[in-house]
């Protein structure tokens, strides 16, 4: 794999990973963002299969999360309130009464700190950045790194001086097709995931349910079926999926588009993962090379949801000292 730094003004740096199959990852150090996945259809051509922004310069407000990396907290958080170590912490509310991704506290449009390291002979873009007045100063690093069969990998570590809640997760948004005007409306999603978390009416997580009927995902769905459907929890999110599964075992999502072959799937030792399918996206979005619109791309956020501070969860978010997941995209191409 080779990786190749590009200095751009006002300290924007962007890194380009390649790997000998000609697959090409762009970042960027605004919020440790991926800016283009570039992979190949059944014929070859290559494509990047991202939503990024029209220009670098964007990714100073990126009012959609393309790509970035969020954190302390990603998802949202019932009464912008979180608990650590016995004590509750108010933030400034930005999703009605909620807090959204972070709110002020998130990380997602700053500058972080990059390197390029190596690990067990992998050479890796690490992105770091200090989350200052947040319980316990979190430092989040991301390592990127893409090996030789079209996997890219996401490494999260985050130390802190003290306890403090952390559910980072990456708001990558895919759209599989080669022709750019397209939505999602026509890629498969297939996942042996068997519980989803039921949300109310200001999409906070209220209830574990059993993924029946349009949540059954186990022989695939096709997208566009999952827009028209009337059930009472997709119309709550705006006409499509925005809801945290929960991954058991050797459970995983993926996502297939027929007619360039293409497939990712995502493996990761989070407990769950958000399944959002763009339903928030308009056409005033600043795309480069995509249409925007509605439906133009999904999302794929593994992550601790902050829900188990407020639900009987097999897990929590609470952590002190280090905290290290992972996340693995791994691209193909269907004959």
């Amino acid at each position: 794999m080779k990786i190749n730094r590009k200095n751009h003004e006002d300290g924007i740096v962007e890194y380009v990973l390649e790997n000998s199959t000609g697959m090409k990852v762009e970042l960027l150090n605004i919020g440790a963002s991926i800016t283009g996945i570039h992979v190949p259809d059944r014929n070859g051509n290559l494509t990047n299969v991202v939503l990024r922004n029209d220009s670098l310069e964007e990714y100073r407000g990126n009012l959609h999360f393309l790509g970035a990396t969020i954190a302390p907290v990603a998802g949202r958080v019932k009464d912008a309130e979180i608990e650590v170590d016995g004590e509750k912490h108010h933030f400034d509310s930005n999703d009605g009464p909620h807090l959204l991704h972070s709110g002020d506290a998130g990380v997602h449009t700053k500058m972080w700190e990059d390197a390029v390291v190596e690990e067990d002979g992998t050479q890796k873009v690490k992105f770091t950045t200090s989350i200052e007045d947040y319980p316990g100063t979190p430092e989040v690093s991301i390592l990127y790194s893409l090996d030789e069969d079209n996997a890219l990998k996401l490494e999260y570590e985050v130390k802190s001086m003290g306890p403090t809640a952390v559910a980072p997760t990456n708001h990558v948004y895919f759209n599989l097709n080669s022709d750019t005007e397209t939505t999602i409306g026509n890629h498969f999603v297939r996942s042996g995931a068997s519980r989803y978390l039921k949300m109310d009416d200001t999409l906070i997580p209220e209830s574990i349910e059993t993924c029946e009927g349009i949540f059954d995902l186990q022989e695939g769905k096709a997208l566009q079926e999952v827009f028209e459907n009337g059930d009472a929890q997709i119309k709550v999110a705006n006409g499509g999926y925005d809801h945290y599964f929960l991954l058991e075992d050797e459970d995983h999502f993926e996502v297939y588009e027929p007619e360039s072959g293409r497939k990712v799937t995502i493996t990761t030792d989070f407990p769950g993962l958000v399944f959002y399918t763009g339903n928030n996206l308009d056409d005033g979005l600043p795309l480069a090379e995509r249409k925007p619109q509605k439906y133009m791309g999904f999302c794929m956020e593994a992550q601790v949801t902050p829900a188990a501070q407020h639900m009987d969860l097999e897990f929590e978010m609470e952590s002190q000292g280090m905290y290290k997941k992972e996340t693995v995209f791994r691209f193909s191409v269907e004959k």
